[in-house]
């Protein structure tokens, strides 16, 4: 970092000025002291540290007279080391606040070297002058290297945790907890809706110590000095919790509920004394239209799971919640009891799927925040649905902004860039949706009713409503016809069947192409010659698969090749295919298509959205699973617009495989 020189005057309260970029100080800050802090090796205590003297600077300035020099400066009339005068700030704040820090384990440990360094980085500024908003920014800077999702926990973006906020719209009176508070975000998110915060009434609890005092440290630097923010398991039955958080903290307690809490499949609750309090920690039967509790107790649940019922339980009737999960919960066929026992028992009020780039660069997971309102509907209802494709940065976490149409960057009224985010769009649609206005259906907002919801699915994405309307378009335009491949699969025009998995062990043992998802491109196989197999493999699969020219090859699951196809050609019938490839066949001769015409439309726009709508995320792996049957089809109702479609991609396969020969042919001329 720039190091500024050390001043060599005497700094009153009244020379501080307001900082315009507080978030670039604590960031160079931070950077300084991850290369150069000396004997502290744990990013936790680094955190600790920078926070600690933040608050020392701030009440500093809160308790100097204007005309009085500051204590957190190089130099001072009373001619103190350093290092004296700010312990002494520090001892001070101990005295005060000792709820937040304790007196007598909390020590400044910073090396004299360092401590130099941010004092003169901040000894100029105001920093209880600036806005709320400014010093969020900069704690957020301090607090990056601890919440590293080690534990299941991951950052959660000021952006994400201010529109679930401000969709909620606490009231400064009501009662608002965060069972798993970490750093405190969305408590803070909630002291930028008001003014007099001190009326707020925020509860925390978190499981690790070390976030209970950073959540706490947090709220009090923001100066809101009453935080309860408890150390507890969130997770366990009350009863088991500290009679101080057990005074403090009861179940159908709460207005609000705001929450990111820890998810992952490595780390399950498998206390069958805790899974037995949850609903979600039971089994489910599928019973057709419905769900049912069984008795049997889960071996195991992710946190995840179990959160939602918390917060759910925290809220007293008529309480509000908002939650952010993985997306997953909201497809997955096995996931549906979730859904199910959801809509059955409260009023889902929102859904919003966000970027996977929502939490970069720490993890790429895909999430969505859902909001419910804890009580019961009867009947249909209105569900706002929404995408956010931008959340304001990259993959790295760099500030990605807004361009015009010429590559210029948009500017606002102050002459600032505008971050690339959906987020307040999307906030303000559903302000507007629940005046009972109507907004303008797009990925920013729309609405689907309760009774149009498809299977227990609430990913957004699923419902697209610009896929609909094109698809709509279509439908009442002359010269198309419409027709999903389930209706031509059950009119036998069409069959769709999986691949198989024949391990990694036998790769190489042979000369029989072993097709995989990364082997569909550009309309044909691209064969890995090191993922070939024996002739008996190939025999074992042979009559299995069935691999005929004419058929065609799309993939199912991956990443981000699901929807990409190909012909089998003549020359390609002896392979394997994987299990994350699909085999589609035409039957018979139909009204409808030939093989020619259905590779056409499979590479169509319309088809290419609806893939990436209908596919889901499980765990680590995207799937479009049987919504392939989904897919609807446009195509030409007229015979010779048909014939000409199919005649066209008749030729390009027809290239190819010329193309295909004559290199073959080629290399083997010397």
């Amino acid at each position: 970092m720039k190091i500024i020189p050390i001043l060599t005057m005497v700094i009153y309260r009244n020379d501080l000025s307001i900082p315009n970029d507080l978030k670039k100080v604590f960031s160079d800050i931070r950077n300084h002291l991850a290369g150069n802090f000396k004997g502290i090796t744990q990013d936790n205590t680094l955190v600790e540290q920078v926070l600690f003297l933040l608050f020392c600077k701030i009440q500093d300035e809160l308790e100097t007279p204007s005309t009085e020099p500051v204590l957190f400066q190089i130099d001072h009339p009373e001619k103190q080391t350093l290092a004296v005068r700010i312990n002494k700030l520090f001892n001070d704040l101990k005295s005060q606040f000792n709820g937040i820090i304790d007196t007598t384990n909390d020590q400044l440990i910073i090396d004299e070297a360092n401590l130099r360094v941010i004092v003169t980085e901040l000894q100029t500024f105001a920093i209880s002058e600036a806005p709320r908003d400014a010093i969020g920014d900069a704690i957020e800077q301090i607090l990056l290297p601890a919440l590293r999702g080690s534990q299941g926990q991951f950052f959660t973006p000021k952006n994400i945790s201010l529109t679930m906020a401000q969709i909620l719209n606490p009231k400064v009176d009501e009662l608002v907890i965060d069972p798993a508070c970490g750093a405190g975000g969305f408590l803070t998110s909630t002291l930028s809706l008001h003014k007099d915060i001190n009326n707020c009434k925020l509860f925390g609890i978190d499981k690790d110590e070390f976030f209970v005092k950073i959540s706490r440290l947090h709220l009090a630097i923001l100066n809101y000095r009453k935080p309860s923010i408890f150390c507890e398991n969130s997770l366990e039955t009350p009863e088991k919790w500290t009679n101080t958080t057990q005074s403090n903290i009861r179940l159908s307690m709460f207005d609000v509920v705001l929450s990111n809490p820890p998810f992952g499949a490595k780390i399950p609750i498998t206390d069958p004394r805790i899974l037995e309090k949850y609903e979600l920690g039971h089994k489910w039967q599928d019973k057709g239209k419905t769900w049912k509790k069984i008795s049997k107790i889960r071996e195991r649940q992710p946190p995840q799971i179990l959160f939602i019922e918390r917060c759910l339980q925290l809220l007293k009737p008529g309480g509000r919640m908002a939650i952010v999960l993985p997306e997953g919960i909201f497809g997955n066929s096995s996931d549906r009891y979730i859904i199910d026992f959801l809509l059955q028992n409260y009023t889902i009020l929102a859904v919003i799927s966000c970027s996977h780039l929502a939490f970069a660069p720490h993890t790429h997971i895909k999430t969505s925040l859902l909001f419910i309102e804890k009580t019961k509907q009867q009947g249909n209802y209105p569900i706002f649905f929404a995408i956010a494709k931008k959340v304001g940065h990259d993959k790295n976490g760099k500030e990605m902004y807004r361009f015009d149409d010429f590559g210029e960057p948009t500017l606002d009224k102050n002459g600032n860039k505008i971050i690339a985010d959906d987020l307040p769009a999307i906030t303000e649609n559903f302000r507007i949706f629940k005046t009972g206005k109507r907004i303008d259906y797009s990925s920013l907002g729309f609405i689907l009713d309760r009774e149009n919801i498809v299977n227990n699915i609430l990913i957004p994405a699923y419902y697209n409503p610009s896929i609909n309307n094109r698809l709509e378009v279509y439908r009442n335009r002359p010269g198309y016809t419409l027709i999903s491949l389930g209706d031509l699969v059950s009119r036998n025009y069409v069959s769709i069947t999986r691949g198989h998995e024949i391990g990694a062990k036998a790769y190489g043992t042979g000369t029989v192409p072993f097709v995989r998802t990364s082997d569909i491109i550009n309309l044909e196989i691209n064969v890995d010659p090191l993922k070939q197999v024996s002739k008996d493999i190939y025999n074992r699969y042979k009559d299995k698969q069935d691999i005929r020219a004419g058929d065609i090859l799309i993939v199912n699951d991956g990443t981000f090749l699901i929807g990409r196809n190909a012909m089998i050609t003549e020359h390609d019938e002896q392979i394997i295919i994987q299990s994350h490839l699909n085999k589609l066949r035409i039957t018979c001769e139909n009204p409808f298509l030939d093989e020619y015409l259905l590779l056409w439309s499979l590479n169509t726009d319309i088809v290419q959205e609806q893939v990436k709508a209908k596919t889901f995320i499980q765990a680590t792996i995207s799937t479009l699973g049987d919504r392939l049957k989904e897919i609807v089809l446009v195509l030409p109702s007229d015979s010779a617009v048909k014939n000409k479609r199919s005649s066209e991609f008749r030729e390009i396969i027809s290239q190819k495989k010329a193309l295909k020969n004559r290199f073959k042919k080629l290399i083997k001329e010397i």
